[in-house]
């Protein structure tokens, strides 16, 4: 990852944006790692948020209680006696 002083972002903002396009660039303070510049197709592909999410099924929402409902009754069907 290539790294660029903050100090030199307004003079080298190009620069630090064309390095951006193709990979994270880490912005440094006090010669500190402080921050991630990527662009926003790589923040995407790593930091996607996946929308699936567990819940109690106290907390489950009525139609995926419905759901869960009906797949178990089609189960049950289908278990010989």
């Amino acid at each position: 990852m290539r790294s660029f002083p903050s100090t030199d972002l307004k003079q080298t903002l190009g620069d630090v944006l064309e390095a951006a396009s193709h990979e994270p660039i880490t912005i440094t303070r006090h010669k500190k790692p402080r921050y991630v510049l990527m662009s926003i197709r790589d923040y995407e592909q790593r930091f996607k948020k996946d929308e699936r999410r567990a819940y109690a099924v106290e907390e489950a929402p009525p139609e995926h209680l419905a759901m869960l409902e009906a797949s178990l009754a089609e189960l049950s069907d289908e278990v010989p006696e």
